[in-house]
């Protein structure tokens, strides 16, 4: 289980998704919260309490 953390330009986590798949999965649900929710500047993927990855929103 990969858990996914919308994080704001304050730091503060905002969205938590929980995504059973793999990291491939997780990165196309992180880049979709990112679209979805224009308040995170970040989604970070997480495995237990491991960070995993970190996706960023891309300049417009």
């Amino acid at each position: 289980m990969l858990t996914l953390l919308g994080v704001r330009a304050d730091g503060v986590a905002s969205i938590v998704d929980l995504v059973a798949d793999g990291r491939a999965h997780a990165r196309r649900r992180a880049r979709a919260l990112l679209r979805e929710h224009a308040s995170c500047e970040a989604v970070e993927i997480w495995r237990g309490g491991a960070l995993l990855e970190k996706v960023v929103r891309q300049p417009a």
